[in-house]
């Protein structure tokens, strides 16, 4: 283990310590203020030296010590802790099964706590139980509005003695995955209608593009037989394909003959969602400057989509008249909300982001596994043969016992998100991880980030046996899950289209 039992042996005497720094400091304070160094002699110590330690011990040494007296007020004991900040969350895996699955930590450049956990009660507390106390965290927000919201300026009249005008730039957004509170509530109340699960359920929008993939494989193939295929990429160009064709009405094409602006709105999309993720994980340090080309890409997308909203709005015909008879459209069930182009574009870019990227990512690492087993691949071709059909419904497949064995395999050890996050509106309690036994519920303070993380819960060997590493489908003819599993998060917070996948 990189940490051999850090600290949680320890962490009885952390009410004590905090006790001690922060009454010694006040001690060294007032002595220090008073000049009373030397016995019979003052010594004017700088008001600035003063000023430093004052804030320190009235700011962290103060906070540290009233969140312990809280905590014991709630019953709670501390968690361990084994990260200092500025220091970088490695190995977590192994840390968290040498803490006893969840300990507190600070992460750089943020002030506020943190603490990690892969213990299912806990994640359970977040996403159920106590789901009113905990919001998106501020920085996911703030990282993500250039593409799924905006900032809106603005301009607020104070009257002191004269009129002064405050010119404010606050963030609006209407996406359900930056939104909180009653506006994410309203936002998935509009999405739910659409994920129908007889409209979504129609494969032939899905198979026509499955078909065009399968083309591109043979065609490689064929002309060069030892050809190397990067099955991501495909993966990649087929899901833009059917998401786009199943939101809008229209195809990408990326597969096929696709304008420039399809390939160039796959291309920014992909940019977009980097340089997002590194502005998430590096905090408020990355909003101190813009971002110029983040603002382009994102300018594109949204006018690349705006443009299919405006000719839907514009056109008179329904979609039962547009394009294939009958053909079910996403944007269709939106525009029936009665929400404006910007909110419904919002909620499209929301909808491609949950989609396109953990489509493919569980795609890539199915076929992944896939690649190492043919005695799975074989297991599951005598499946499809005793299906006795070319065109499955949606019935079939999901009657495919095997198949979905495999495929809940490669969500449990690749879940599509690895890690999640929410953060504290107000105090609160985690049922487990704190005292000696990390079995003691653990007091959290406003503002404090949770991290969970479905890999490392996946995996653990007291959850799914000894075998966890392996990559075995059959643990699934018996295996019965709530809080353990979570490729698509879970109760209320859970994908609203998880079924789409």
């Amino acid at each position: 283990m990189l940490f051999p039992n850090p600290g949680r042996d320890k962490v009885d005497s952390l009410p004590r310590t905090a006790r001690f720094r922060y009454y010694a400091g006040g001690l060294t304070l007032a002595i220090l203020a008073t000049g009373h160094l030397i016995p019979g002699r003052i010594v004017h110590v700088p008001l600035a030296i003063l000023a430093v330690l004052a804030v320190y011990v009235f700011g962290p040494l103060r906070t540290e010590h009233e969140y312990y007296v809280e905590a014991a007020r709630h019953g709670c004991k501390p968690t361990a802790r084994v990260l200092k900040q500025n220091a970088l969350l490695q190995n977590r895996r192994d840390t968290l099964e040498a803490t006893g699955h969840t300990y507190a930590h600070g992460v750089f450049p943020e002030s506020t706590p943190c603490i990690t956990t892969d213990e299912p009660e806990n994640v359970k507390a977040v996403l159920s139980t106590r789901f009113e106390d905990w919001v998106l965290p501020g920085i996911r927000i703030k990282s993500f509005l250039p593409v799924l919201g905006k900032l809106v300026v603005v301009v607020v009249v104070v009257v002191v003695v004269v009129v002064v005008v405050v010119v404010v730039v606050v963030p609006h957004t209407d996406s359900i995955f930056t939104t909180n509170g009653a506006e994410w509530q309203h936002s998935r109340a509009i999405l739910r209608p659409a994920f129908v699960r007889d409209q979504i359920s129609d494969l032939a929008c899905v198979d026509q593009h499955v078909a065009k993939l399968i083309a591109h494989i043979r065609k490689a193939l064929a002309d060069d037989g030892r050809a190397i295929l990067d099955l991501q990429v495909l993966f990649s160009m087929m899901t833009t394909d059917s998401i786009s064709d199943f939101m809008f009405g229209q195809s990408t094409d990326l597969q096929g003959s696709a304008p420039q602006d399809s390939y160039k709105f796959g291309k920014y999309f992909d940019e977009s969602m980097q340089k997002i993720a590194w502005r998430a994980r590096l905090g408020w340090l990355t909003l101190l400057r813009s971002d110029p080309e983040l603002d382009e890409y994102s300018s594109f997308m949204r006018a690349f989509v705006k443009r299919f909203v405006s000719n839907v709005r514009e056109s008179p015909e329904t979609n039962s008249h547009r394009g294939e008879k009958g053909k079910y459209v996403f944007l269709d069930e939106l525009l029936k909300s009665g929400e404006s182009d910007e909110v419904i574009c919002d909620h499209l870019l929301s909808i491609f982001t949950a989609g396109r990227d953990t489509t493919t990512s569980v795609l890539s690492y199915l076929f992944f596994e896939l690649s190492r087993r043919p005695d799975i691949v074989a297991t599951v071709r005598d499946e499809i043969r005793d299906l006795g059909r070319d065109d499955p419904t949606w019935e079939d497949l999901r009657n495919m016992r095997y198949l979905n064995w495999v495929l809940k395999e490669a969500l449990r050890l690749n879940p599509p998100v690895a890690s999640n996050q929410r953060e504290a509106v107000r105090d609160t309690i985690l049922p487990t991880g704190g005292g000696a036994d990390g079995k003691s519920p653990v007091f959290v303070t406003k503002g404090t980030s949770l991290r969970y993380i479905p890999w490392v819960i996946h995996r653990r060997k007291d959850l799914f046996g000894e075998d966890a590493e392996e990559f075995r489908p059959e643990r699934w003819e018996d295996l019965r899950v709530t809080y353990e599993y979570l490729p698509f998060n879970a109760a209320r917070a859970s994908a609203s289209g998880n079924n789409s996948h």
